[in-house]
Parts: C-alpha cells; sequence; structure tokens
C-alpha cells in the first residue's frame, strides 16, 4: 500500500487545517501573480502563514506538527490550539479563531474548503478528525525533502521565479519559473485559474498523492499547457519518469520511504523536465539563466 492510501484521511485533516491558515494569508497578504502571496512557508516544524498584517499590528500562524499544536504568534504572546486526533475540523475552527480575536485580530475567512472533494465548511465539518502525530510528522519529512530538492534546482536560476511552498489548495510544495511572456487562461471564469496560469511558465512540484496515484511523486508542469502531445523522456531523466498526457505533465513517483531517497535524483528529474519543457514551449533566449553564479561553493 502507498503513503497516500495508507493516510488518506490523515491527510485530508491535515490538509484542511492547512486550508484555514492558507484562507488566513489569501485574505491578508498582499496579492501577487501565480497566487504566490497566499503561499504557506515549509518550516523546522510545520508550516506557517509567515509574517502578516492586521490593522497596523503584526502577527504569524504555524501549524506546529512536532509539537502537535497551532500556536498564534503576536509581539507580546504565543497563543496554543492543540491537534489531537478525534478532534473534529469545527473544533478547530472555532478554537483557533476564538484565539485570534483573543490575540486583538478581528479576522474573517471564506470557510468553504477549496480544490477538494470536502464541500462542509469548517464550522459545520465533525467528519474529518483524523489528525495522527506519526502520520504528520512523516508529512512534514516529505515536505522538506521536496522543499530542499526544489529550492537546491531552482535558486540558482537566473529568472523571475515563485520560490517553493506549500499550495494548501493542492495540498503541494512546488515553485515556478516564469518566462514573462503573458499567456491569459482561457476561462476568465474559472477563478483560481486565471490568476494561476496567465504567463508562460513551468511549474515543478510535488504532491503525497491521491485516489489514482498512491506513491507520493513530483512533477513538472509547463503552461501553456501541453495538448495532443506527448512529450519525450530520455536518458537525461531518472529511471522510472513519464510524461503524463492526460495530466500533461512530467512525473516521477517515489515509491519508498523519504529516508531512502536522495535529492539528486529529484533535482535530475527537473533539469531534464525543465529542458524538455522549455523546448516544447518555444521559450527563446534563455541560455543566461543557467549560468553558474560567480560565487564561492558553500
Amino acid at each position: 500500500m502507498g503513503f497516500y492510501s495508507e493516510h488518506k484521511e490523515e491527510i485530508t485533516t491535515l490538509q484542511l487545517i492547512a486550508q484555514m491558515l492558507g484562507k488566513i494569508k489569501l485574505e491578508y497578504a498582499p496579492q501577487e501573480p501565480q497566487w504566490a502571496h497566499v503561499i504557506l512557508d515549509i518550516t523546522p516544524r510545520g508550516f506557517t502563514t509567515g509574517l502578516l498584517e492586521y490593522d497596523g499590528a503584526c502577527f504569524e500562524i504555524e501549524a506546529d506538527l512536532i509539537k502537535d499544536q497551532i500556536i498564534v504568534k503576536t509581539e507580546e504572546n504565543d497563543r496554543m490550539v492543540k491537534l489531537a486526533g478525534g478532534k473534529p475540523i469545527s473544533q478547530y475552527y472555532s478554537e483557533l479563531f476564538s484565539t485570534i480575536i483573543t490575540s486583538g485580530f478581528d479576522i474573517s475567512i471564506n470557510t468553504m474548503p477549496q480544490e477538494m472533494e470536502s464541500k462542509t465548511p469548517f464550522e459545520d465539518d465533525t467528519a474529518n478528525h483524523y489528525y495522527d502525530s506519526n502520520a504528520a510528522k512523516e508529512i512534514l519529512q516529505w515536505f522538506q525533502f521536496a522543499w530542499n530538492a526544489e529550492k537546491q534546482f531552482i535558486a540558482p536560476m537566473r529568472k523571475r521565479k515563485v520560490h517553493p511552498g506549500l499550495f494548501w489548495g493542492t495540498f503541494d510544495v512546488s515553485c515556478i519559473l516564469l518566462y514573462d511572456k503573458f499567456e491569459p487562461f482561457p476561462n476568465d471564469n474559472m477563478v483560481i485559474e486565471r490568476a494561476a496560469f496567465d504567463e508562460h511558465m513551468i511549474e515543478f512540484g510535488f504532491w503525497l498523492g491521491d485516489d489514482k496515484f498512491e506513491h507520493p511523486a513530483f512533477f513538472a508542469l509547463p503552461y501553456p499547457f501541453v495538448e495532443d502531445h506527448k512529450l519525450a523522456v530520455d536518458d537525461s531523466f531518472p529511471r522510472g519518469s513519464y510524461f503524463d498526457s492526460d495530466m500533461a505533465e512530467y512525473l516521477y513517483k517515489i515509491k519508498n520511504d523519504v529516508k531512502q531517497n536522495e535529492t539528486g535524483n529529484v533535482k535530475q528529474f527537473f533539469d531534464a523536465s525543465f529542458r524538455k519543457s522549455y523546448d516544447y514551449l518555444e521559450w527563446d533566449d534563455i541560455s543566461h539563466c543557467m549560468e553558474p553564479l560567480k560565487m564561492e561553493d558553500q
């Protein structure tokens, strides 16, 4: 059984908790292209909104998966909400926003989950109550592994980019390279997609799996999307890589434990899929973006 199949309920519960933090960031972070402003930062202990401002005061909210708590941080205090098995999403929502208000921030969010099977507002969700401390820590290890691999790949690129972080809608850790060519999404009625996909770009990411993919996987998604075409996979890719025409992206599944995988294989996948993707998108004059940095090795 794959990691997703084994931990689907725990993953869903944790994603809903991430959505609460993400929706707070959505409301109070200054807007950026490609929804870059809503990404949750991966931390040594979990994931966080990072620094936010409300009515002249600063705050941060972190899901600490090591100590099993959500922390509302202000200049004066840290206030905690306990993460525990059996506690439903409705209770997390009530306790979190009560804590936020007690901290002096009268904020509100849209409580309907986004990009998920679950359509129950947070305040009414008693079905998802499957937080598990061990599973949460393993999920954090996967996210940190993905963040590190993506950061090593994208950091030296001389290109406009969105750095790795947790996209809470789809619960993937992803980063983006942009080509600075405007390409509006064809359906302006799709609110999320029209802002996410409006420039030539390649997204590089990782997700824990889903009902069709029981194992965690890395992906590379070119935009404009690949249609009626199957991009090549050659010896420059790590073994097991392939292009999925239905998803219009390169995939590299990982069937082993996170501790058994090396970042180098993932970076090889990103390097190879980057080259194949920008060839397909016919990006010109990008050779400079891979020029080595004139810095001493770390």
